[in-house]
């Protein structure tokens, strides 16, 4: 029989309950069997403390339980999360060192004698170190540093110490020796009969050696740390010889990276040689370069930029607009991967100060060229020379002036076309003053520039001539400005300006004229030989016809000051002195500090019968630069 004998069936009543209920029943009507009941009791009453203990025990074991699973689990994840970040640590540490490019300098063996006087191999590692960051830090171009072979920053150059000992620095340089791409340079110290060897070698690049007395150790330090620049780093040092003043000997190494560079080293060693080779050979040989580089990478701002530059130096303003245009419309992403970020900005922005500048915007076109030459634009020339130009354009002829000291001019590649800007910048300022004898004495320094670097004549017939020309036509020698104005190109839209200047001084107003018109075709969207035009006409006494002429000069040129302020001039001439003055008012936004400008808006209102503000006009005339010929009015209109 099993134990569960005694279990009443399912279904069946408890009868237990019932016995008990009869027994003290009976209990109570014999007290014989009080006793037995109390005992009995009072084991019900330790059984189920008993129980109580037992389920309390088993409820503190059930959490105890729950709380060993759940920190369990947290062990786990844990444990899970340290290896993943520990897996993601050496994967980062495997990537990073995959992605080494550096330049470690290991100490030099010398002979013993010189160690033994202190010069040691790390000394000597330490010193070659120096030069190198310090010409690294003098090479700035705007080429992106991952279009290099080698290219490591001044951070990435480091003395290669070997460690003792078992360490993460230890992993770390065998994981880039492994998977990296540093280059080692490794050398030693030889003594010779005639004083000392110095040898370097740069992975697999090469080696280089130079040798001399032993009292100039540190001259051939530097020019051991030339070598190994030039081995490891051939267009850098190249632009850095280019900023030195080396130009042949940069020009030779441009020209070797176009023949067996990479793809990015054809069209960058062209942009070197056609950055620097105007100084030598000329505009003709420059243009060339510029125009196959645009072949090899239409899209890359540098270069659309740099051949509108140019055609700025030829004379040719409008393709040269259209060429600043398509610069700065250039998408800035991917066609742009071998420009540096940081530069991409400062280039564009240079660019648009040239659009600004060709539609007579000076005012803006300063704005922006401020910005560029403050955050530097590498290899561009002469921009602080052209500052000063859109400042003298704007009749604002102090800030000009103070041009050079605010704003001095960084190094470039071109330093005989920076020189020849400043002469062309000092110029246009003296002939914004009217002192043409200032404007030819600015010039004198050319035949000596010229000497040094004889490509500048090339350039002199389009952006020195002009000026040159008017400023002798000016002073009555006529036939020295034929001279100098018939060899210039016929393309060439001041120079045609100039032409029709020249024949007006002469009282050739047909010819004049004529020249005008051929400027205008020259230069369909460039609003300058209208507004020249029209101050032209105006003086011939037809203001009809000079005002055509700065309406259409408006249209091109919104925000030329000197169309709008001619076309007030023109609206006095007409007894409409009430109309002039909103146009004398619209041209004082783009160029507050012009001194005819405030003069010519005093008469303007004295002729409305507004003389208190008219006094107002001529006193900020008095504070501003005038011609002599404009001093003489004020004093007339304030007597």
């Amino acid at each position: 029989m099993s134990e569960d004998t005694d279990a009443p069936e399912s279904g069946s009543p408890d009868t237990n309950g019932l016995a008990l209920d009869l027994a003290m029943e009976e209990a109570r009507n014999n007290s014989a069997l009080h006793g037995d009941v109390a005992a009995f009791l009072r084991d019900q009453r330790s059984l189920i403390a008993t129980q109580k203990h037992h389920l309390q025990e088993q409820f503190k074991a059930m959490r105890l339980g729950l709380w060993e699973k759940r920190l369990g689990v947290l062990l786990r994840v844990s444990t899970a999360a340290v290896g993943l970040a520990f897996a993601a640590g050496i994967a980062w540490q495997v990537w990073d060192a995959a992605q080494s490019n550096r330049l470690l300098i290991e100490p030099f063996s010398l002979p013993p004698d010189l160690a033994v006087r202190g010069l040691t191999g790390d000394v000597v590692a330490a010193k070659l170190l120096d030069r190198i960051v310090a010409m690294q830090a003098q090479t700035n171009s705007q080429r992106a540093a991952k279009s290099l072979t080698n290219s490591w920053t001044q951070d990435d150059i480091k003395l290669d110490i070997p460690e003792t000992g078992l360490s993460l620095g230890q992993l770390d340089s065998f994981l880039r020796e492994k998977l990296g791409h540093d280059t080692h340079v490794r050398g030693e110290i030889v003594r010779m009969a005639n004083g000392l060897e110095l040898t370097a070698r740069a992975g697999t690049d090469g080696a280089e050696s130079v040798s001399g007395a032993e009292a100039d150790l540190d001259g051939l330090v530097q020019k051991l740390s030339e070598a190994i620049y030039k081995l490891t780093q051939p267009y850098r040092y190249a632009v850095w010889l280019g900023t030195h003043g080396s130009v042949p000997e940069a020009t030779a190494i441009f020209r070797t990276l176009q023949r067996t560079g990479s793809e990015q080293d054809r069209i960058w060693g062209t942009v070197g040689e056609g950055t620097m080779i105007t100084e030598i050979a000329g505009l003709g040989v420059s243009r060339s370069l510029w125009l196959r580089a645009e072949k090899l990478d239409p899209n890359n701002v540098v270069v659309v930029g740099g051949l509108a530059f140019l055609r700025t130096l030829q004379g040719q303003n409008e393709a040269a607009l259209r060429g600043y245009k398509l610069a700065v419309a250039l998408p800035q992403t991917h066609s742009q991967e071998t420009v540096r970020a940081d530069v991409i900005p400062m280039v564009v922005m240079a660019n648009q100060a040239a659009v600004d500048m060709l539609l007579g915007d000076y005012r803006k076109a300063a704005g922006e060229q401020i910005i560029a030459v403050e955050k530097g634009v590498p290899g561009r020339y002469g921009m602080t020379a052209l500052l000063a130009i859109m400042f003298a354009q704007n009749h604002d002829l102090k800030a000009a002036a103070a041009s050079w000291s605010e704003y001095p001019e960084r190094l470039s590649l071109a330093p005989g076309n920076t020189a020849l800007y400043k002469i062309r910048a000092e110029s246009v300022i003296s002939s914004r003053r009217d002192d043409w004898a200032g404007v030819l004495a600015d010039q004198k320094g050319l035949l000596a520039l010229y000497a040094v670097y004889p490509g500048m004549r090339s350039i002199a017939p389009t952006m020195i001539a002009p000026l040159a020309a008017v400023a002798q036509a000016r002073l009555g020698h006529f036939a020295e400005a034929e001279a100098t104005i018939a060899p210039t190109p016929g393309d060439c839209y001041e120079c045609l300006i100039a032409r029709a200047q020249i024949a007006e001084l002469r009282g050739q107003q047909e010819r004049a004229d004529w020249w005008f018109a051929r400027a205008m075709a020259a230069g369909p969207s460039l609003p300058q030989a209208e507004q020249e035009w029209g101050r032209v006409l105006l003086a011939r006494g037809k203001p009809d016809d000079a005002t055509a002429q700065f309406v259409a000069a408006n249209k091109k040129g919104p925000h030329f000051a000197d169309a709008l302020e001619g076309w007030g001039e023109a609206l006095m001439a007409k007894n409409q002195s009430h109309l002039g003055l909103a146009k004398l008012a619209e041209a004082e936004k783009y160029a507050p500090n012009w001194g005819r400008l405030h003069l010519k808006w005093g008469e303007a209102l004295v002729y409305a019968g507004k003389r208190a503000e008219a006094k107002a006009q001529f006193a900020r005339a008095t504070q501003l630069d005038l011609t002599p010929s404009e001093k003489a009015e004020l004093a007339r209109t304030q007597r």
